[in-house]
């Protein structure tokens, strides 16, 4: 992937955004379904990272606005590729995540690296074969859980991301906070079914029993309780460069 079209390429511990070209945009699930902009989201809720945005970036916050910037406008798009930022925040280091031709004399001496030398006089299809059984002997093949702690981006994800759950998290953060501006109390359980985060079989029926209905309304209260934790937990750790 790159970043724009004069940058070299970038690796990820995770799957990136993409936007496409102006001429052809992609679905917003292109970046939608990617932690970095789940990332930006809770940034966006946190009021005290507001409040130093408001003021140019000046406080005690002024470090972390150095680098991720106003977040008050909702075009993540131009956020994230202003002067590259994503890649800046979230990309493995460019020596590490960078495919080159080495000079004569080049020694490499990063970890997790192959150095490879082949003849050219050599047919290609033998060149590829033999390239590709090197790959398959040195390169571990790990993705997911074991890329991600490996990675050695300035801002790293802790965990392996559940995209659905940081959605629905901050979902019922939005709406009890909106809900409190409004000076309205509603029942938890009366939350989640408005937002309709459940899934079918935990919703109240009209058919259920007072017995079975009571035991669900439990079961949701907790289930909103516990996602109103997460989302207030990971909008207050991204003051700390930290997510989630």
């Amino acid at each position: 992937m790159k970043t724009n079209k004069n940058s070299i390429q970038r690796n990820f511990p995770y799957q990136h955004p993409t936007f496409g070209r102006v001429t052809k945009i992609k679905h917003p699930d292109s970046w939608k379904k990617t932690v970095y902009y789940w990332w930006w989201s809770y940034l966006k809720r946190n009021q005290e990272y507001l409040k130093c945005c408001e003021v140019g970036g000046k406080g005690k916050l002024d470090k972390l606005y150095r680098d991720f910037g106003d977040v008050r406008s909702d075009d993540f798009q131009k956020w994230w590729s202003e002067d590259d930022r994503g890649a800046n925040l979230f990309s493995n280091p460019v020596t590490e995540s960078t495919v080159r031709l080495l000079e004569i004399g080049d020694v490499v001496t990063e970890e997790n690296q192959l150095t490879v030398s082949f003849p050219l006089s050599l047919p290609k299809r033998h060149l590829k074969k033999r390239l590709n059984d090197l790959l398959k002997k040195h390169h571990k093949g790990q993705k997911g859980v074991q890329q991600a702690k490996k990675s050695k981006a300035k801002y790293q994800f802790k965990g392996q991301p559940n995209l659905e759950g940081l959605e629905r998290a901050l979902k019922v953060y939005d709406h009890l906070e909106e809900l409190k501006l409004r000076g309205v109390k509603k029942p938890q359980w009366k939350v989640a079914m408005d937002l309709d985060i459940l899934r079918d079989e935990d919703r109240l029926k009209p058919s259920d029993s007072p017995k079975e209905a009571e035991a669900k309304r439990r079961v949701i209260t907790a289930i909103v309780g516990r996602l109103k934790r997460k989302a207030s937990d990971s909008v207050r750790n991204t003051s700390k460069g930290l997510f989630p």
